[in-house]
């Protein structure tokens, strides 16, 4: 082990910055392609501008916050896994303010999207029961508190990570893993109330206590698929050409089956409890969704965010190659954006008849401008520090030829 540690003190663990500043490019004219479209689209059609960028939006800011709660777990737990993917889980979670900036079209666009922003409580029985919780005062200053929380918690870690590239002080490392304990609860109470604010009230006499879960396991799925792309990727350039091996990426794969299972569990779970109530509050939001064509939609996710993904990660052999990963990867990035689409999307108004199935052009143009501004941030951030922290106790492990769990 110390001829190991005395050879890690060597090596160059910076990122390769050319191949970074390339995607970076590509990324930022993606970016500027899409918010052409969407600037069109934001004149010629404004609801369904927004209802595009709303679905785009959960995309990018579930990889931050997957991305930050799987590296605050990581603190807590440690992990091959985790060493591999910290600074990518570093880097996405930094994008976070410029998150913020971008949920502007969101927050001034309110009333277009949420129906009871602009319903009389009195004269809806079920709106007057919520009038609490949804009102537009109320839903502002959620959005701040949601923010200033992912922000801090950001900062936090990134900052506390960025000392240790040079000092290894167990003060830092004890820090951090408090930051964290205390920045997975405030996640998943901020999280929840987020997905019920931005998503659930699409449809204001609609609910599920189950529905922050499904967005967090939802989150963590997709940020999995995006860090085995990313770790793919790097394993071409040193040091990580040393370190992602079979059995690194195994351990990935597992990890992307797991989150797959639980994500089918919670929102099995959701669809068996509320039809078998047979509640017309809750029944109709399923109703929405599997009427007027909408039901194609529910059946190729499955197929795509739960069974293909799914039996492909049984493979043991395709678990260990990251050409065979890759693909498995893309599809579940894909069935997390058709399932958003499935969400958002077809909502009506209470007591109308639900909305046809129906895809605008511009849904497409603010997946490609959102996720191309979110990558091209990302690359930056991630090509400004080294690959793998130096100063980790466990960073030896890495090079070892097996471990045990």
């Amino acid at each position: 082990m110390s001829s190991i540690t005395t050879n890690i003190a060597t090596k160059n663990l910076a990122p390769p910055v050319s191949m970074l500043k390339e995607v970076r490019t590509m990324a930022l004219f993606a970016a500027l392609v899409g918010g052409a479209g969407l600037a069109v689209a934001a004149f010629m059609n404004f609801e369904e501008f927004l209802r595009g960028y709303l679905v785009a939006y959960f995309f990018v800011l579930g990889l931050s916050l997957g991305s930050m709660v799987l590296l605050m777990t990581g603190h807590l737990s440690g992990g091959n896994w985790w060493m591999l993917g910290r600074r990518i889980f570093e880097a996405a979670a930094r994008c976070l303010p410029m998150l913020a900036v971008l949920f502007l079209p969101i927050l001034l666009g309110a009333k277009h999207l949420y129906s009871w922003m602009s319903m009389d409580p009195t004269k809806d029985k079920v709106l007057a029961e919520k009038v609490w919780w949804l009102n537009h005062q109320g839903w502002v200053i959620r959005a701040v508190i949601y923010f200033a929380i992912w922000i801090v918690l950001s900062l936090l870690l990134t900052r506390g990570s960025f000392q240790q590239d040079d000092d290894p002080a167990d003060r830092i490392w004890r820090r951090l893993k408090v930051v964290s304990g205390i920045g997975i609860l405030l996640y998943a109470l901020t999280l929840t109330g987020a997905a019920v604010d931005w998503g659930m009230s699409l449809d204001p006499h609609w609910y599920s206590t189950i529905y922050g879960m499904i967005f967090m396991i939802g989150e963590a799925l997709s940020t999995m698929a995006f860090t085995i792309l990313i770790l793919s990727a790097l394993s071409k350039y040193s040091p990580m050409d040393e370190v992602i091996r079979p059995d690194r990426l195994h351990d990935l794969g597992k990890l992307l089956l797991a989150f797959t299972m639980v994500w089918a569990y919670f929102s099995f779970s959701q669809w068996l409890i509320i039809w078998m109530a047979n509640l017309p509050d809750e029944i109709s939001w399923f109703l929405y969704r599997i009427k007027n064509g909408w039901g194609y939609v529910a059946l190729l996710l499955i197929f795509v965010q739960f069974a293909l993904p799914f039996a492909m990660l049984l493979s043991r052999d395709l678990k260990r190659v990251a050409s065979r990963l890759i693909p498995v990867a893309i599809i579940v990035m894909l069935g997390r954006l058709i399932d958003l689409y499935w969400y958002f999307i077809p909502n009506g108004l209470p007591g109308q008849a639900p909305p046809s199935l129906h895809f605008h052009w511009s849904y497409l143009a603010a997946v490609i401008g959102l996720v191309g501004i979110w990558v091209a941030a990302f690359m930056s951030y991630l090509s400004t520090r080294p690959l793998l922290v130096r100063t980790e106790p466990m960073l030896a492990r890495l090079w070892e030829q097996s471990h045990g769990h």
